[in-house]
């Protein structure tokens, strides 16, 4: 099982049934393929309608903004409740959202509705990655179902921008929202049908502190322990580099290149390939002891990739450099959930995530507002190779913690209890 680790280093696959483990992946994988429809659908009925730019600017932004503000402060429910219950409130909620999002013509409702929805799901992301390896009881690494998910994910991200545009050319906007809305029935129905619990440890739901200081561990339980630490910071200054890519591979293809429409969605869709390639065949076979190091190379083969793209001013260049881009997205997301899933304290790791998320999206918006001057200032390709040149810079500055010291969990993972006990239950996962 994935508790061992083989001769050759890598992780052994799960010998046991793992349909719980599918069957939420897969409803992970509808979410994921409405997630990437609907600011396609928002972002091209705003331009259609004439809208300003700024406007269209504010769909991306909204989706990231509440998980930074509203994802630490809310964070402490994720903790203080059984998992599944969570979100069998949070899941149909976000559905009522959605419904509204779509059935909305007004401006600033949908704005409002926007933010509300990312809010919900800033809740939702912590909350899954709580329960996903308790689909899996017998698997000791958790970094084994974080991979089978985001395989799904990855395939709905890719598959989902190509089939709202065609039911946005069939039906409208209108449809695309409302099938996105629909998608969190979906995952609902699943977690509903698994019955998989994960509780909190009883101290932590009867311990009485004040809600700030809930809000306060999310944060302190990431700078406790300096392998995690120096993998969220590393992570996330790369981030802010990274996010540079989003603007900069436009002009750098559509301009520096001179591509068709055809060929630009073709060489970025590269990216979410790799994605899907990298979860789907390398991630599961990292055992958890190995993930800091994955995360280094994952860093490095991104910063790499993204200079030689920005030099090589060529076609095939850059569809194989953003292919490996993807994959080492995907590498480095997924070692740091396992490292933070296997080292956090039990009783703070759903405000781990939560807090996780929260300066991710922060660098991601940092390195956005940043594309667009810089891209006006040196150009699609320099930029691509400035991005890559401070993503290697931030994951040599964690080189020692990320390389150098032999990654094992804080303290032993304990086997998973039955689903009706709470005490027991909010070990670490699994």
């Amino acid at each position: 099982m994935c508790g061992k680790v083989r001769p050759d280093g890598r992780s052994e696959m799960p010998s046991r049934s793992t349909w719980k483990l599918n069957l939420l992946a897969a409803g992970q994988g509808v979410s994921s393929a409405g997630d990437a429809m609907t600011p396609i659908s928002l972002m091209l009925a705003f331009q259609s309608a004439g809208a300003d730019p700024l406007l269209v600017s504010l769909v991306l932004v909204l989706g990231l903004l509440p998980s930074v503000l509203l994802g630490p402060v809310l964070a402490p429910l994720v903790d203080r409740m059984e998992s599944s219950r969570l979100l069998q409130i949070l899941l149909p909620l976000r559905f009522g959202v959605g419904l509204a999002l779509a059935f909305t013509d007004h401006v600033s409702l949908i704005l409002l509705f926007l933010f509300t929805g990312s809010a919900v799901s800033a809740l939702v992301g912590p909350t899954m990655s709580l329960l996903t390896p308790r689909t899996v009881p017998e698997v000791k690494d958790p970094g084994f179902a974080f991979a089978r998910v985001e395989s799904f994910r990855s395939f709905g991200t890719i598959f989902g921008p190509m089939l709202a545009g065609v039911l946005i050319d069939a039906f409208g906007a209108r449809t695309v929202l409302t099938l996105d809305a629909c998608s969190f029935l979906v995952v609902a129905a699943v977690v509903t049908l698994l019955r998989v619990r994960r509780y909190p440890p009883e101290h932590a739901r009867s311990a009485g502190r004040s809600w700030l200081a809930q809000i306060k561990a999310g944060p302190v339980s990431l700078g406790q322990d300096l392998v995690i630490a120096a993998a969220s910071l590393s992570l996330a200054g790369a981030i802010v580099f990274t996010a540079l890519l989003t603007v900069g591979q436009v002009y750098f293809l559509r301009t520096d290149l001179a591509l068709s429409p055809a060929l630009y969605g073709l060489v970025v869709s590269m990216h979410a390939v790799g994605r899907f390639l990298a979860a789907t065949f390398l991630a599961p076979r990292i055992h958890a002891t190995r993930q800091a190091r994955a995360l280094f190379l994952g860093g490095m083969a991104m910063g790499a990739a993204l200079i030689v793209i920005g030099l090589g001013h060529n076609l095939f260049i850059a569809g194989a450099g953003f292919l490996i881009t993807g994959a080492a997205n995907t590498i480095q997301g997924l070692a740091l959930r396992t490292i933070v899933t296997t080292r956090a304290a039990p009783e703070t790791l759903g405000r781990s995530f939560a807090s996780l998320g929260a300066l991710n999206n922060g660098a991601t918006l940092l390195g956005s507002l940043a594309a667009a001057p810089l891209v006006s200032l040196a150009g699609g390709a320099l930029t691509l190779i400035i991005a890559g040149a401070g993503t290697l810079a931030s994951t040599l500055a964690a080189t020692r913690r990320l390389w150098q010291l032999n990654l094992a969990p804080s303290t032993e993972p304990a086997s998973a209890p039955a689903s009706g006990q709470t005490a027991a239950a909010g070990t670490k996962e699994p």
